[in-house]
């Protein structure tokens, strides 16, 4: 099972009078994490849920990697099949994303990695606090 990686919860960004983009850009990094951090969630879920699947996307991404619209997408969908076979929050509305069409941005990104780390913190809480009982096969004090 791969580790969980703290996500980045503080995307920023914005665009001047002149339509100039200064802020944070999504990468490799980046998106490794998002992608890593769900299947860890989904691993991890296994041990309090009933088994349930999501989309694989492969192996890691290289900073010589393209990301593509459907990509993007079935790491929205993930959230929402993680979240729906466990806590089922309210995460809001994930966006569906077309080729050369918009992109994902720094609202969406913090929507999403702060919904992964929700579902992080919430699910080792319930894994961390769930009753354990101890069983006794026997009798106290010996036999018939």
């Amino acid at each position: 099972m791969n580790t969980f990686t703290m996500p980045k919860t503080d995307w920023f960004g914005s665009t001047d009078a002149d339509g100039v983009y200064t802020g944070d850009r999504f990468d490799a990094t980046d998106f490794n994490r998002i992608k890593n951090n769900l299947e860890y969630l989904r691993s991890f879920s296994a041990a309090m849920y009933d088994e349930f699947g999501i989309s694989p996307l492969g192996s890691d991404r290289t900073p010589a990697d393209y990301f593509y619209a459907d990509e993007i997408n079935t790491l929205e969908q993930n959230l929402e099949v993680v979240n729906a076979h466990t806590l089922n929050r309210p995460y809001g509305t994930s966006l569906t994303y077309y080729d050369n069409g918009n992109t994902m941005d720094f609202v969406e990104l913090n929507r999403l990695e702060s919904a992964i780390f929700d579902l992080y913190d919430r699910l080792t809480n319930q894994f961390n606090g769930r009753r354990m009982f101890t069983w006794n096969f026997g009798m106290k004090g010996g036999g018939l």
